[in-house]
C-alpha cells in the first residue's frame, strides 16, 4: 500500500472536511491520519492517505482538486515520500 498526503487550504466556510473526505473515500483513499486548523480567516487541512494500489493516485489527485475547487479551497496531493523529502530540515 502506497501513501499519500493530501494539504487543502483557503477561507473557511462549512463543509470543506466533508468535501474532502467524501472525494477521498469515494475513490478509495483510506483516511489514516487529519489534523485540521483555522488560521484566522482560513483553514487547513493535512491528510495522510493510504492507497490500495499507486493507480489510484491520478484519480485521487483529480477528484480532491474538484472537490477543492467547490469549496474553494486549494488542494495539493504528494506521494508521502516526496512530502517528506520537500520537509526535511
Amino acid at each position: 500500500m502506497s501513501r499519500i498526503v493530501v494539504t487543502a487550504f483557503g477561507k473557511d466556510r462549512t463543509g470543506i472536511v466533508a468535501s474532502i473526505s467524501k472525494a477521498l473515500a469515494d475513490t478509495g483513499a483510506n483516511i489514516e491520519d487529519m489534523t485540521c486548523s483555522k488560521l484566522g480567516e482560513n483553514f487547513v487541512i493535512l491528510t495522510v492517505c493510504g492507497l490500495k494500489n499507486e493507480k489510484s493516485f491520478s484519480a485521487v489527485k483529480k477528484a480532491v482538486t474538484i472537490a477543492g475547487k467547490k469549496v474553494g479551497v486549494n488542494v495539493v496531493v504528494q506521494r508521502e515520500e516526496i512530502f517528506k523529502g520537500m520537509h526535511r530540515v
